[in-house]
């Protein structure tokens, strides 16, 4: 017998906050769906040596080795919802974590566990929907981040993901002049945008062939106070 599929809502639930063994899978199918804006925002993050580096929902933690191979020498933490995604991504970068190199943490966006000005970037990929209101955890980015640190924000325009059944069930979908004016509010100084579509491929939640367009976006901390 096929296993039963997921509806909208249930795959909505498992990709805001996988949970369980369908959680497991779709923290696999994710980092499937998720390669090609992964891999420009590993681009875009333009990393420095001594770079302190926060990432905002990095799920399952695949994409965390190709950060050091962008440059080898940088602290990385993940931070995510899900108890699944945090246990998956403590055992597929093990040896990095016992380096030293790496921290996994449970934690929720909008209340990040660090003190003010640590970090020298934040990145976010494809999480960015989720955040209710979105100018809360924008708002603990600026904290964290250092004087001129940087956000960088990776996520797919709503003309594309408006289609997609999944996104009727807890998804904020947004434009770019929309994400970069809500940046500006906060007080960071946009500095670039970059946008690239995807060939068409299977959603995430496998239900329709989809051509979406990626966009990263970086934000400058401005030395002035919220």
């Amino acid at each position: 017998m096929e296993p039963r599929k997921m509806t909208a809502a249930e795959a909505a639930q498992q990709l805001r906050r996988p949970t369980g063994d369908d959680g497991v899978k779709m923290g696999v199918q994710m980092s499937r769906s998720n390669r090609l804006i992964y891999e420009m925002t590993l681009d875009f993050l333009q990393l420095k040596t001594g770079d302190q580096v926060l990432e905002l929902g990095m799920g399952n933690g695949h994409f965390i080795p190709a950060l050091f191979e962008k440059e080898n020498n940088l602290q990385y933490t993940g931070l995510d919802l899900s108890d699944v995604m945090v246990q998956e991504a403590i055992v597929a970068n093990a040896d990095a974590i016992r380096a030293g190199r790496v921290q996994i943490l449970e934690g929720t966006a909008d209340t990040i566990p660090f003190d003010s000005g640590v970090f020298t970037k934040v990145f976010a990929v494809n999480v960015l929907y989720f955040w209710q209101p979105p100018t809360v955890t924008l708002q603990e980015i600026y904290r964290v981040l250092l004087p001129e640190g940087e956000v960088i924000l990776a996520f797919r325009t709503r003309r594309t993901m408006e289609k997609l059944a999944f996104v009727d069930h807890g998804f904020t979908l947004y434009d770019t002049e929309t994400v970069q004016e809500m940046l500006q509010n906060i007080g960071f100084r946009v500095t670039e945008i970059q946008t690239a579509v995807e060939p068409p491929k299977a959603a995430a939640d496998g239900s329709m062939l989809v051509q979406l367009e990626n966009v990263c976006i970086r934000g400058v901390k401005t030395l002035s106070s919220i």
